[in-house]
């Protein structure tokens, strides 16, 4: 329900009709009305959720001096950056604060007292994702009661605790201080496994988790909630407390773990689970009923948790290990790998084989040793310095196995499941655990399933060409039908400019490249690119080449001749691989593509640009770089018959490039504009978008509509791109109207 009136996905409406038969079908008139009533009131909360974000949410920026209270334990100071979520006018908010000073850095880093932030800058709402398969920032922190952000520089001013709210805050402060002092990785693990506080320190070991796939021991959740509660317990009879008065101080104490443990979807779905389960101990009740019970409750306080990967994976492994009846150990962990398998296809489009090795061996070893070392850890502290020694010495070397784990080969770039397809998967493996038989008899099946699906995902008989929204920059993928050839050409960049020692962040494990093109490549189930084009060495074309190569196999680079010798360019590239310059004429193998610029090695220069051309489901495409209008010139003089239908415009729409006498001649059908929203130079130029409407060609601009993606299916063909246009009109020159 709340994937179709929240997340307005229309294949949820033909499950719900489903359900709907079902219900009337149903021959128990207690069980109809029950249901009944429960989707009446979980179609309410979802529509009250709708009128709610559509109320508070702005339509754009405003600029102003906003105030906004923070707790001490939400800062995550970053160099100049402060982050934290607050209260302002009456409803919640994210704040993203520039500092202006190392003073300021180093107050927000020791604070433990709530602060009042007096913001000088913008309020306005989360951009929506701008790219096919991306993760949607704004939905998802809409489910957390978000809707509206802070940006700005300001003043700090500390306030007294007022009430036990303020007090708890101030105290997890000053726990996540006290855990800042102890050793790395230690320091980090306790504020990953018993803060839910995501630890720069810890990047690298939480990437080697996601590959072989047990990144889950790193969120507090389920196995962490009854690790806890088992260790409270065992405390509680150790001293003499009858099993009954155990139960009660565990029910007491839990929400408390959940405040401290900082509420994340998995362990609001854990506390929510234990103290129900608890309950229904203490009244003799089935334990079962409190996976339902924290289902329900859990859906009415937040109608999307089941639309996040988190809210997923969290109730469906915990009813998979409550109703199945398997008795093998290895039968019920390839279980739970399975149900769990469609949600991660969904949203992170690979597994590894390495995986059910991995959870069988980290697992218990998480839920006997570790959690408790690293609780005993924090609990002595500095008292026992060899202690902690011998803690941080063990945590090192399971930081080295999961690395070494990670590097074994195994990883299956699956690509991503539609959404009713997951669905399905996930119903039939969840009604496979009924019996060991029908588990066993459902295999085959299953596997040729995920077979069929791989090979539809990965030998599709359609290509196209896609621009991607990557920001102030360029970068557009060509895919020919069944994936013969892959061709990325730039990859986007952002500016890096000087700042003082105190200002510096830390260095990231993603930027915009990872979330747009190498997230769209591999929800296509694609790992590799066959020809990494890049157009010159300016940094918004090739800043990410690093990144795109860190992440997926280049074969080979072509770039304007002469750029091959910049330094600039080459020490962004692996020593191991293949670059070759190109003049106009050229030919490479294998590349849909002809060379038309440069006619000369030059510096991999604007002027030098490589400019390609290539015929795709009956259109051709050109791709200009930043050509200035002398090179547009000269490559209509040198290629009379030339006359593409679709030319990304040069210099991300500037008044260099576009000259009106060649585009008179090119005459196309549509011009893309590849730029970032509010950018510094004002691209498009006003003269640029002046002339294509003087000569009525049409275009889109990745500004306003996000990716634009061309299909074809030989030729015929299909464009579509991931905005309507009206979205984020409040971010585009005015003179931009299209």
């Amino acid at each position: 329900m709340a994937a179709a009136l929240i997340a307005h996905q229309t294949w949820a409406w033909f499950a719900l009709g489903y359900l709907g038969v079902r219900l009337v079908t149903w021959r128990c008139r207690r069980g109809q009305v029950l249901v009944l009533l429960a989707a009446l009131l979980m179609a309410g909360r979802c529509h009250l959720q709708n009128q709610r974000v559509a109320a508070l949410t702005v339509k754009q920026d405003q600029a102003g001096t906003y105030l906004v209270r923070v707790q001490p334990d939400q800062w995550k100071v970053d160099g100049n950056l402060a982050k934290a979520t607050g209260t302002s006018r009456g409803q919640t908010v994210s704040l993203s604060l520039y500092l202006t000073s190392a003073g300021q850095a180093r107050q927000l880093k020791t604070i433990h007292q709530p602060v009042e932030v007096r913001v000088r800058g913008k309020w306005g709402p989360f951009l929506p994702a701008t790219n096919f398969n991306q993760f949607d920032y704004r939905f998802y922190q809409q489910q957390r009661g978000i809707y509206n952000q802070v940006r700005g520089e300001g003043s700090i001013q500390p306030q007294a605790p007022a009430g036990w709210r303020d007090r708890l805050h101030c105290w997890r402060a000053r726990l996540k201080q006290r855990f800042a002092r102890f050793p790395q990785p230690l320091a980090g693990y306790c504020q990953q496994l018993l803060l839910g506080e995501s630890e720069p320190e810890l990047a690298k070991t939480l990437a080697a988790a996601k590959v072989v796939g047990v990144i889950h021991l790193f969120c507090l959740s389920g196995l962490h909630a009854f690790v806890f509660v088992g260790l409270l317990k065992r405390g509680l009879v150790a001293l003499n407390l009858s099993k009954e008065a155990a139960n009660w101080w565990a029910m007491a104490l839990l929400p408390l773990l959940w405040f401290f443990g900082g509420a994340a979807t998995s362990l609001t779905r854990a506390t929510m689970m234990l103290e129900f389960q608890l309950a229904a101990q203490q009244l003799g009740l089935p334990r079962r009923v409190g996976w339902s019970l924290s289902l329900l409750v859990h859906s009415f306080l937040v109608p999307g948790v089941l639309l996040s990967l988190g809210g997923q994976l969290s109730y469906l492994l915990a009813l998979a290990l409550s109703h199945q009846r398997l008795k093998r150990p290895f039968d019920l962990l390839l279980a739970t790998q399975l149900v769990g398998l469609p949600p991660l296809l969904v949203s992170v489009y690979q597994v590894h084989l390495v995986s059910l090795l991995a959870n069988w061996l980290l697992v218990p070893l998480f839920a006997g040793l570790v959690l408790p070392a690293v609780i005993l850890a924090a609990v002595v502290g500095g008292a026992c310095p060899a202690y902690l020694s011998l803690v941080n010495l063990g945590l090192t070397l399971l930081q080295d196995c999961l690395g070494w784990l990670a590097a074994w080969p195994g990883a299956i770039y699956f690509g991503k499941l539609a959404a009713p397809v997951a669905v399905g998967l996930t119903l039939l493996t969840l009604l496979m655990l009924d019996s060991p038989a029908a588990f066993r008899r459902g295999l085959p099946l299953l596997a040729g399933l995920y077979l069929a699906c791989f090979l539809v995902i990965h030998f599709p008989p359609s290509g196209e060409v896609t621009f991607v929204d990557i920001g102030q920059g360029d970068c557009a993928i060509i895919r020919t039908p069944f994936n013969r050839q892959v061709i990325m050409i730039d990859t986007g960049g952002q500016l890096a400019f000087r700042q003082p020692a105190w200002a510096k962040r830390q260095a990231s494990q993603t930027d915009r490249a990872t979330s747009t093109s190498i997230n769209y490549l591999k929800s296509k189930g694609i790992h590799r690119v066959d020809y990494l084009c890049l157009s010159h060495r300016d940094a918004d074309h090739i800043g990410f080449t690093r990144t795109v190569m860190a992440n997926l196999t280049v074969k080979q680079v072509l770039v304007p001749a002469g750029m091959e010798k910049q330094a600039r360019f080459t020490r962004q590239l692996p020593r191991r691989v293949s670059v070759r310059p190109l003049l106009a004429g050229q030919r490479v193998a294998g590349l849909p593509l002809t060379v038309v610029h440069p006619f000369a090695a030059g510096e991999g220069t604007n002027e030098d640009s490589l400019v390609l051309a290539g015929t795709f489901g009956g259109a051709t495409f050109l791709f200009t770089g930043d050509l200035d209008r002398a090179g547009e010139r000269a490559i209509a003089k040198r290629y009379p018959a030339l006359r593409p239908t679709v030319v990304k415009l040069g210099h991300h729409g500037s008044k260099t490039a576009t000259d009106p006498t060649v585009l008179r001649r090119w005459a196309p059908r549509l011009a893309i504009i590849s730029a970032g929203r509010q950018n510094r130079y004002g691209h498009p130029n006003r003269e640029t978008i002046a002339a294509l409407k003087r000569q009525r060609v049409p275009y889109l601009s990745t500004q306003g509509r996000g990716m634009i993606r061309y299909r074809y299916w030989g030729n015929r063909s299909h464009l579509e791109t991931k905005l309507k246009g009206s979205e984020l009109a409040w971010m585009l020159p005015p003179y931009e109207s299209n």
